[in-house]
């Protein structure tokens, strides 16, 4: 199940495209109401009238940074029939996500705070990891599971796919796994099209 979508006013798009950029901000631990305010450049009460507390802010930011990644989605859920090309496909979208630190950076926040606050993290998992799933899903299921016969094996293709690639670029550029034992993304990713296309393809 994922959430429906929710439509902010443009003045609370106004506000989400300022508190975003303090969600990810370098910092030494999570951000209080306080300072998400002053960040904005808005007083506590404005934040409480727009999104009620700490916790609706932290949700809103997750909206606003799946609403940025919408156009991504959509490409990535793009179904192609040859599994190699297709785990291809997604692997040179999610080298996107590599090279943009907000793509790491909002993943890092969302971590975050799902940690401390479950329903920060039921929300993370509603707004932007099963949605990503499913793009996935729509995206390898001709190539593993082209008579619909193997839904399961699809989403475990899915969660394979994506938990691998995220722990990649979250290893490299977030714990600066670059600087310590840096990855070369294209051996890397001949590999995983290697390792998909023998072992997740169509059952005899």
């Amino acid at each position: 199940m994922t959430a429906s979508p929710v439509l902010h006013s443009d003045r609370q798009r106004e506000l989400l495209d300022m508190l975003s950029v303090a969600a990810i901000a370098d910092r030494s631990g999570p951000v209080s109401l306080r300072q998400f305010a002053i960040r904005a450049g808005v007083s506590e009460p404005t934040l409480r009238h727009f999104f009620t507390n700490r916790q609706g802010v932290v949700i809103a930011i997750l909206h606003h940074f799946a609403r940025q990644a919408n156009s991504w989605l959509g490409r990535s859920a793009e179904p192609v029939a040859d599994l190699g090309e297709s785990v291809k496909g997604y692997l040179d979208l999610a080298l996107q996500g590599f090279d943009n630190s907000l793509f790491v950076q909002a993943h890092a926040f969302a971590l975050v705070e799902s940690i401390h606050d479950p329903v920060v993290a039921r929300a993370y998992l509603d707004i932007v990891v099963e949605p990503s799933l499913k793009a996935i899903e729509t995206r390898l299921a001709p190539g593993i599971d082209p008579d619909g016969n193997h839904p399961d094996r699809v989403r475990h293709g899915a969660l394979a796919l994506y938990s691998t690639m995220l722990f990649a670029i979250l290893h490299q550029r977030l714990l600066h796994g670059d600087e310590s034992r840096p990855l070369a993304m294209d051996a890397f990713f001949a590999d995983l099209i290697a390792l998909f296309s023998r072992g997740a393809g169509p059952r005899a």
